[in-house]
């Protein structure tokens, strides 16, 4: 009686192990499928980091990055958003479209690096470029002036075949 009741012991031992492994395990994989997790890098407040550098930085640093005065940028936004008809995308400001336009312009960047940058998507950058690009194009003839160009000397030479080639097509 004795041996049976130890053996009955050790039963219910390892069922009662078993049983807290099993919920360990279901415990384990709830939290893994469905826990909301942190994001390791906040990358929408690096952004706004970066962005307030720019705007709220030194005038220096925002004419050096972006080739134009602090309150030339802003001005540039009220244009393009009142007459080039620019507008707020849900997760891109317009004030962020202009910075990445202008980033791209001034320093011939490729949408790659200003991927890292503005810690957005390959798509978003060129989808921002291309509708500030449009809205600059609206107003580009209220406010910039085309004047004649003129080739002189050795690069005259060098288009006078490209003007032969091209009235030939």
């Amino acid at each position: 009686r004795k041996h049976k009741r130890e053996e009955y012991k050790k039963i219910i031992l390892l069922v009662a192990a078993y049983v807290v492994h099993m919920v360990i395990g279901v415990v384990t994989w709830y939290h893994n499928n469905y826990f909301v997790k942190e994001p390791t890098h906040n990358w929408e407040l690096e952004r706004r980091s970066f962005l307030n550098n720019l705007y709220r930085g030194t005038e220096k640093d925002c004419i050096e990055q972006l080739r134009l005065s602090k309150s030339a940028v802003f001005n540039l936004c009220r244009i393009l958003q009142e007459r080039g008809g620019l507008v707020r995308t849900t997760n891109v400001p317009t004030t962020e479209a202009i910075a990445i336009f202008l980033h791209i312009l001034t320093h011939n960047l490729k949408y790659r690096v200003v991927q890292f940058s503005y810690y957005r998507s390959k798509e978003t950058i060129s989808r921002q470029f291309n509708d500030v690009l449009r809205a600059v194009m609206k107003v580009s003839k209220d406010y910039l002036n085309f004047q004649p160009y003129t080739l002189e000397g050795a690069e005259a030479n060098k288009w006078r075949w490209f003007k032969v080639s091209l009235s030939i097509v």
